[in-house]
Order: C-alpha cells, then sequence, then structure tokens
C-alpha cells in the first residue's frame, strides 16, 4: 500500500469495515440485526474495562448474545469488534490501542496482535486507487460501507462500465459533489435493498453449506432461457435469483438506470484542472 493509498479499514471519522473481523458472518447479517449486536458488545466491553471482571467473563456474556449460525463455520467471529468512537459511527477492534488509552490488549484476541495489525483484505490489491476512493466518498455508514469495499466485483463493473463509457477514468474527488454522491450511494443501496437477492445462504457472490461454499452462478439458459446478461457480476454480486426473464429485465433497467444517472451528471461538470 502506497503513502497515499486511503486506508480501507478505517477512512475517516464517520464510517470504517469490520468484515474481516466476520461482522457478516451471520445467516442474518441484517443491519437490524448487527447493530443493536455492536452496541451491546461495546457496552459489555466498556464495562468490563471499568471493572475488575476477565476477558474469559466478557467471552461469556457476549456468546449468550449469538444465538444464530454462521454462515462459514470455518470463518471466526471475533467477540472484540464493536463501536470504537463516542458517536458509534465507526466499528472496530475494541481491543486496540487507540481505544485503550494507548494500551495494545490484541494479544487476547483469537488471532492476535501480529496477525490483526498486518492483514489486509483482497480490496487492498485488486481496487485501483480511484475506485477506493470512489468507495470511501460515496458511502456515509459503517453497514453499507463493509459490504460495499469488500465486493470487489460489485465496485469493478461499475466502474469498468461507466469509464469505457466516458472514455476515461473518472476522477473520484468529483464525488464530494453532492448530486453524483448521491448517484453512487443510490447504487451502493443496492447491497442492502435489492428486490431480487436470493433466499439462500448467501454473501454477495458466495453461497455456503456447512463447512464449504462457492461462486454462485445465474441460470440464465437453464431457468430464464436467455444466454445471459451484461451486468452478470454485478447481479451475481448482488445474491440475485430470478424467477422469469421480466424480473431479469427490471434488474437490468434499476443498474442501467444507476449508470446513465452517474454518467450524465459526471458530464456537466466542468473539466478537472
Amino acid at each position: 500500500m502506497s503513502m497515499n493509498s486511503p486506508h480501507l479499514c478505517q477512512p475517516d471519522c464517520g464510517k470504517s469495515c469490520g468484515a474481516c473481523c466476520g461482522l457478516y458472518n451471520w445467516n442474518d447479517h441484517s443491519r437490524d440485526t448487527l447493530e443493536p449486536l455492536l452496541h451491546k458488545k461495546t457496552e459489555f466491553f466498556q464495562s468490563l474495562v471499568q471493572s475488575s471482571e476477565s476477558f474469559d467473563t466478557y467471552r461469556e456474556k457476549v456468546s449468550e448474545l449469538f444465538p444464530q449460525s454462521k454462515l462459514f463455520e470455518t470463518i471466526y467471529n471475533c467477540e472484540f469488534l464493536g463501536f470504537v468512537d463516542e458517536k458509534r459511527e465507526r466499528i472496530g477492534c475494541l481491543l486496540h490501542p487507540m481505544v485503550n488509552n494507548g494500551e495494545d490488549l490484541r494479544g487476547n484476541s483469537f488471532y492476535g496482535k501480529e496477525l490483526c495489525a498486518s492483514h489486509q483484505c483482497p480490496s487492498y490489491t485488486y481496487l485501483t486507487e480511484s475506485e477506493k476512493k470512489a468507495v470511501i466518498y460515496g458511502s456515509d455508514d459503517w453497514y453499507l460501507y463493509g459490504l460495499v469495499i469488500t465486493d470487489i466485483d460489485f465496485v469493478k463493473e461499475y466502474f469498468r462500465i461507466i469509464n469505457n463509457t466516458l472514455g476515461e477514468t473518472i476522477n473520484p474527488e468529483r464525488i464530494k459533489r453532492p448530486d453524483l454522491k448521491g448517484i453512487i450511494s443510490d447504487y451502493f443501496r443496492l447491497k442492502e435493498e435489492w428486490e431480487f437477492r436470493s433466499k439462500k445462504k448467501r454473501f454477495g457472490k458466495y453461497c455456503f453449506s456447512y463447512a464449504e461454499y462457492h461462486i454462485a452462478k445465474i441460470e440464465y439458459q437453464k431457468k430464464l432461457g436467455i444466454k445471459g446478461s451484461s451486468f452478470d457480476k454485478i447481479l451475481v454480486s448482488l445474491g440475485s435469483e430470478f424467477n422469469s426473464a421480466d424480473e431479469l429485465h427490471r434488474a437490468e433497467v434499476i443498474i442501467q438506470a444507476s449508470i446513465d444517472r452517474f454518467i450524465d451528471a459526471y458530464r456537466l461538470f466542468p473539466l478537472d484542472r
């Protein structure tokens, strides 16, 4: 990671990502489920720090909050993931020295200090600097930011189509403008509000079964009687499942409309100086 490359885990004071800590590794990983869970873990940890309770006591309390099953058994769901700021807008490691007046408590975690401090998800490598900044500037909260920044296909395919149509790579600084930011934010919200999402055990393009997973495929020819979709990577990333060609067409219209809106708004801006 270069000196000027954004830090994807904690990009700014308004959002962050906890996907590598197992944030979304539950069958029900909706916002309504995760947000109160994070609040309770944070409160438990704060009470631990203020008392003489042990980390084992904390783990016992937190384990009682996890009655649901995991998506993928071999991924560890860290019990020390919680809110790390007073406004409770950023999630992160409750053991980090920035949260504990300089004292590093990460040795008490499952993975340990060294691995937690050095780990970088694939998005650091596979997203371009422009794509990273576009996601950061277009996201306002921890839940959606984490879903989007870790979904490489969802991000890259959207901007590939836009860049090819414009004949240039977008300048992500323009996304700071309210109109463009609103458009890209609407696209990101499809990750949370997609009406064609499969009811199966899915996380984006991944299907889970016990300790195994595979990349999902949309059966275009077999189920819908058509060859495929030009938006296949985006549709798969959204966890899509279609019962008819009409449903697929409606989904494609939604994605194309987002792309068209972005391109039209981008072209209205003056040239970068």
